[in-house]
């Protein structure tokens, strides 16, 4: 065989061999596997009132609830919700325990490494609680008031932590979910509460004798739909599901009944 021979039959064989890789099997894209099996499992905190909660008939409800039911309706299949808490979110979706997470989870450039995010479907706004009679109007005046509660991992977290980094006597008690976090206030453990401005207004609304004020707003986040990265056509099902139920109303109206505010859909749509 000469050089020419062996040449072209070594072109031939990788030309095949590419071919063959092009009609391969493909990774199957998040959407196709939700179509396929007929049933969408979306993450919840239903311990994150009023995003998600159990009603007195111990049946999930709350804002994300009634939206992973919309979005499941839609696309015509079943929703399965899978149960989770705040801090391991993220961690059902990496191991495909859900496909998607509805779970006030902010959209934020750290998370945004790991996974993705539909446009925003609503807005989270984060901020500190005292007593009535503490002067606190700012982080500064977080140093000596006593410990601090929050929520671990958490944007309330993060956020708490980097705006009191230069504070002095500052303390700050991590819990490592918002049920716990909420009893570490009531109980009277503690009194300052960095946490989420809906699920502060539920915990007055439950406990109309506590003396819990809002004292600042350390950040608004808009809200995403969760998924794994490499999934476009779930991405881009997601986006166009959102902003068509932003413009119809729906979303707005059912984050309105559960946290008394009127969403803005063009205000979303520039911080997504």
């Amino acid at each position: 065989m000469n050089r020419r021979t062996a040449n072209f039959l070594f072109s031939g064989l990788v030309g095949l061999s590419l071919a063959g890789l092009a009609v391969g099997p493909a990774f199957a894209d998040g959407l196709d596997t939700i179509m396929q099996r007929k049933k969408l499992m979306v993450a919840i905190d239903l311990g994150n009132p009023p995003h998600g909660m159990m009603d007195k008939d111990f049946k999930p409800t709350g804002s994300d609830v009634e939206t992973a039911h919309l979005l499941a309706k839609d696309l015509g299949v079943e929703l399965e919700i899978v149960q989770v808490s705040t801090p391991n979110r993220v961690q059902f979706l990496l191991t495909n325990k859900a496909d998607v997470v509805i779970s006030a989870l902010s959209i934020t450039e750290e998370r945004k490494k790991v996974i993705d995010f539909s446009t925003a479907y609503a807005e989270l706004q984060c901020v500190v609680a005292a007593p009535k009679a503490m002067n606190i109007a700012a982080y500064a005046d977080l140093g000596g008031k006593g410990a601090i509660a929050v929520t671990r991992g958490t944007v309330n977290d993060q956020e708490l932590t980097r705006g009191t980094a230069s504070v002095k006597d500052v303390k700050i008690t991590r819990f490592e979910d918002d049920p716990t976090s909420t009893v570490g206030i009531t109980s009277g453990q503690l009194q300052i509460y960095a946490t989420s401005l809906p699920l502060l207004n539920q915990l007055r609304k439950d406990n109309p004798s506590l003396d819990l004020d809002t004292k600042f707003v350390m950040k608004g986040f808009p809200l995403g739909i969760a998924f794994r990265k490499n999934e476009p056509k779930l991405a881009a099902k997601l986006n166009e599901w959102v902003t068509a139920n932003l413009k119809n109303g729906k979303l707005v109206e059912i984050y309105g009944r559960y946290h008394g505010v009127k969403l803005v859909p063009e205000e979303l749509a520039a911080k997504s």
